[in-house]
């Protein structure tokens, strides 16, 4: 998420039930039959079931007069659909959830109308954030050329969900060149943030390109939509502004004095300095995690 003119990652792909992401370029078939762009074999799909097509906003979805219908969010499609990141598609019994990457330039802090159909419940709710931020991606672009480096952008997002999810994390948006995931505080202990850490620590030496990671914990404001949760408030401006002091430390990982504390490592962390955060007031102390910590 630099600020020096990055190039515009706007890419989309599916998350299908078998935990494999099948990345959309163009149109989309998909269907029972083998000349779809996307097989898929429940018997419950018709062999031309529906149509994924690019537009200027991003894809739409259609159904292709299907036996068992197509829905978004558990409501049926009639006409063409543009879909959302996050958007739950199902065709029969398959289910898949559609993501893309949003601009980086929008405050993923905002919700917007056309984002959030019908808002179930608001509520405030403690939890880690953790930013994970690809570092150099437009250093990257200029020396391997952008399909090179989409592929190792791409396998990048392939690696982080499952260390993510496998330990309890949840990923709300992806910003950028970067992944936005969290963890309930009231329904996951420190160890298991700790844990999910250090995977991707461990991971980090196959990772197809560096990147930051930034810790924080706080208050956030919870949206429902029929998408899942949006995150919202002071906490999660926080964490994406710290990026920066990160890139500034030159650290690998940082955590928060609060990310710190709360995961129980507070006096084995290193301090990186006292800093200000942009647009948030008081100076903040940010420290390196401990070796191994996760463990």
């Amino acid at each position: 998420m630099s600020n020096t003119n990055p190039p515009i990652l706007a890419e989309s792909w599916l998350e299908l039930p078998d935990g494999r992401l099948f990345w959309l370029s163009g149109r989309c078939a998909i269907g029972r039959h083998l000349d779809n762009n996307l097989v898929l074999e429940a018997t419950s799909v018709s062999r031309h079931h529906a149509l994924l097509a690019a537009e200027p906003a991003g894809y739409s979805l259609s159904d292709l007069r299907s036996s068992n219908g197509t829905y978004v969010n558990r409501a049926p499609i009639t006409r063409p659909t543009l879909l959302q990141d996050g958007d739950e598609v199902r065709l029969g019994d398959a289910v898949f959830r559609y993501r893309c990457t949003r601009r980086a330039e929008i405050d993923p802090t905002v919700t917007h109308p056309d984002r959030t159909r019908r808002i179930d419940d608001v509520r405030e709710r403690a939890c880690w954030l953790v930013l994970a931020d690809v570092a150099g991606y437009s250093a990257l672009n200029s020396e391997l050329g952008s399909k090179a480096a989409l592929q190792r952008f791409q396998g990048w997002i392939a690696g982080m969900r499952p260390l993510i999810e496998r330990h309890g994390g949840f990923i709300n948006s992806y910003v950028g060149d970067a992944i936005f995931a969290w963890w309930p505080g009231d329904v996951t202990s420190p160890l298991q943030v700790r844990a999910a850490l250090a995977a991707i620590e461990t991971w980090r030496k196959q990772s197809p390109v560096a990147f930051r990671v930034v810790v924080h914990h706080g208050s956030v404001l919870f949206t429902r939509s029929e998408r899942g949760e949006e995150l919202s408030g002071q906490e999660v401006n926080f964490v994406f502004r710290t990026e920066k002091v990160a890139k500034a430390f030159g650290a690998p990982v940082m955590f928060s004095e609060a990310a710190a504390q709360t995961l129980q490592l507070a006096g084995r962390c290193t301090p990186l300095g006292a800093t200000t955060v942009e647009g948030i007031p008081g100076r903040f102390v940010f420290f390196a995690p401990p070796p191994a910590a996760g463990e």
